[in-house]
């Protein structure tokens, strides 16, 4: 059989339901007649379809609109100049609040969509959070609805919560389905722009988000940057220190590399010095070319980012076969680090 909307429904779903409908005449009297069978088995039908939609529309919303958070939240800091000195998210709260309100905003625009073409096409009226979408002003997620948060370094997760209430009303009966788990999407944070480095450097240095990719770990940490020694380079952290070799013209933009006292991408969109979240998602580059040597009046500090910026003296160099190590910037300058580095990395200084 088929409604009037084209939903079929099979002569073995119908067999199933006689059962049902024997229980439904013999003991309420409610259900007279097959064809109000079908329309409650076909209604329950668009029910779960429309819920489903919309579901799946909230998962993509969020996805699509992390990425573009995350681009927004970094153009923010590099595009206002007055404000990143003192506070970079005043008076909008912290970097987390922004890319949330963003990402609120990019979810209802999904959803509304998707909820106002759904009620075009079945004749029924869909409340989402009870609230009727009945325009595209609509907002029925919230940022309390929201939760977005680092366990690695090069992406973040967009968590909305269960429980969210999808209402579908005809002719003055509804059905509301309860989204049933925590809808969860990773957003990859590569090829973002890292405002830290745009902001701290004196020449506004511009340093793109791209994953060293020599790191493992399986117990421990292993850096790989003495792998092979040649007479002038360490390779790989030659190959970390040049990056993406020299896309600008201006010198090459080094890769980006876990580090347990690095700094998460939140922590670099406020400009912070240290990191309280979680250890496992902070990380951190290199500065090559010494671009405040002005400022630090010749003193050679660590190049390791949230040390070269917190003036922590660069006390050790690395030599091969007696000369001193420089990196690959376009007037290049000695590559440093600090003591603490230097055995972190489980670097020599002399190879």
């Amino acid at each position: 059989m088929m409604d009037e909307k084209g939903f079929a429904f099979t002569p073995l779903a119908f067999l199933l339901m006689i059962p049902v409908i024997i229980v439904a005449v013999a003991f309420t009297g409610i259900v007279n007649d097959l064809n109000s069978i079908s329309q409650i088995a076909i209604g329950g039908d668009v029910t779960y379809t429309i819920a489903n939609n919309v579901y799946t529309s909230i998962g993509k919303g969020a996805q699509d609109s992390g990425r573009t958070a995350a681009y927004n939240a970094s153009r923010y800091v590099i595009d206002n100049e007055a404000m990143r000195l003192t506070n970079p998210f005043h008076p909008s709260g912290t970097s987390k609040n922004y890319v949330t309100g963003i990402i609120v905003s990019g979810i209802n625009s999904n959803v509304v969509a998707t909820c106002l073409k759904l009620e075009s096409e079945t004749g029924r009226q869909i409340y989402v959070n009870n609230i009727l979408i009945d325009s595209y002003n609509a907002t029925p997620i919230t940022s309390s609805d929201i939760t977005i948060y680092q366990t690695e370094p090069f992406s973040y997760n967009v968590n909305v919560t269960k429980g969210i209430n999808i209402t579908v009303a005809q002719k003055g009966q509804n059905a509301t389905v309860k989204t049933p788990i925590t809808i969860s999407v990773n957003i990859p944070l590569e090829g973002i722009e890292d405002p830290y480095i745009w902001v701290k450097t004196k020449d506004r240095r511009s340093d793109v988000i791209y994953q060293y990719p020599y790191y493992s770990y399986s117990n421990q940490a292993e850096y790989h940057f003495a792998d092979t020694v040649s007479s002038t380079q360490l390779q790989h952290l030659f190959d970390c220190l040049n990056g993406t070799n020299n896309p600008t013209g201006i010198g090459p933009r080094p890769y980006y590399f876990p580090d347990p006292n690095g700094l998460t991408f939140f922590d670099r969109l406020e400009g912070k010095d240290s990191s309280a979240d979680t250890i496992g998602a902070r990380m951190t580059t290199f500065v090559v070319g010494d671009p405040l040597s002005e400022d630090y009046n010749g003193q050679q500090m660590s190049r390791v980012d949230h040390e070269y910026f917190k003036s922590v003296l660069g006390n050790e160099t690395i030599k091969i076969n007696g000369n001193i190590l420089y990196d690959p910037w376009p007037t290049p300058a000695q590559f440093r680090l600090s003591t603490n580095y230097l055995n972190f990395f489980g670097l020599q200084r002399n190879y």
